[in-house]
Formats: structure tokens, sequence, C-alpha cells
């Protein structure tokens, strides 16, 4: 009779471990499952805003191109002249080294292959060359100086990256280096 009992309780106990390991497997598995239902979700949600800013982003486009064929075809050759070619870049190299020399700066300035500007589209093809210009030798009130008339420079160019090494504690208030990576826009 005792060992029917012991046979018994260790049946038993052999069905409660089994459903609980059946229970772990299904709460994990149920876990797993939510995890990956959430990424789906989130992946799917961030496809519908992509799309909506692509389909946004054609008709912002179209609409463009509707009010440029409005423009008075002079102001519309004057919009367009305000361009320069990316085969003539000289002039900007030519008014970066004359910033350069106002301000007493050693730089050396390079440029990338022109690329289509993936920001901007109408109804003129721009181009967008990225540049890496190195100063050596600034201080920090003439860096501040080259910027605000690198802003009124009569080109469209816009500044990615600012990055200064100095080999003294003081930074940028004593001579440095400092690499400016930006862009420079331009008509095919």
């Amino acid at each position: 009779m005792k060992i029917i009992k012991t046979n018994f309780k260790i049946k038993i106990i052999s069905k409660i471990i089994i459903i609980l390991v059946a229970l772990f497997l299904a709460l994990g598995s149920i876990y797993f499952l939510s995890k990956q239902i959430k990424r789906i979700n989130a992946s799917l949600i961030e496809r519908k805003e992509m799309d909506y800013l692509v389909s946004n982003q054609e008709v912002i486009n179209s609409k463009i191109r509707n009010e440029f064929s409005k423009i008075d075809p002079e102001y519309r050759e004057k919009i367009i002249s305000s361009l320069p070619s990316v085969y003539n870049i000289l002039d900007f190299v030519d008014v970066m080294e004359g910033l350069a020399d106002k301000h007493a700066y050693k730089q050396s300035l390079s440029f990338s292959p022109p690329v289509d500007a993936p920001e901007i589209s109408g109804p003129i093809a721009v181009k967008v060359i990225n540049f890496n210009l190195i100063i050596n030798e600034s201080n920090i009130e003439n860096f501040i100086s080259y910027l605000k008339e690198f802003e009124n420079l009569p080109y469209f160019v816009s500044i990615t990256s600012i990055n200064q090494t100095s080999a003294s504690l003081d930074g940028l208030q004593k001579n440095s280096s400092i690499n400016i990576s930006g862009r420079f826009y331009a008509k095919q």
C-alpha cells in the first residue's frame, strides 16, 4: 500500500513538474512573441511615417514646380544664376582664401565630388559638394569673427560639424586647430 501511495505521489509530483515546465515555456513564448510583436509594430509605424513623409514631399515638390513655373522668367533666371556651377567652384575657393588671409589663418580646403542634394528637390538640379576645411592657429575671438563673415558669404553653404583640437588645456583661448565639415550647394 505504501508503494502505491509513493508511486501515486511521484506521479502527481511529476505531473505538477510537467505542468510547471509547460507553464514556464508558455510564459516564455508569450514574452518572446510580445517582444517580436512590439518590434514589428514599431517597424510598421516607422514605415508608415516614412511613406507619409515621402508622399508629403512629393506633394510639396509638385507645388514648388508649379509655383516656380509661375515666376516671371527674369526672376527665375536670377534664381537659377544665384547658384554657381559645379564645374566652376574656383570663385568659392578664392573667397575662402580671402577670408583666411583676412584673419591671418593657414587653412586647407578639400572637396568631394558633387552628388545630388537629397534634401533639395525641385525645378533646379541642385548638387551638393561636401567640403572639409582645416584652420590652423586660431583662437576663439578670431574664430567667431571668421564664422560671422562665413555666414555672410554669397553662397549656399552649410556647416555640418566643427571640431577643435588644441595642445594646451586652454582650448580655444590659445591657438588651436579647427576642422569644419560642410556642404556647398551648386547647380548642374
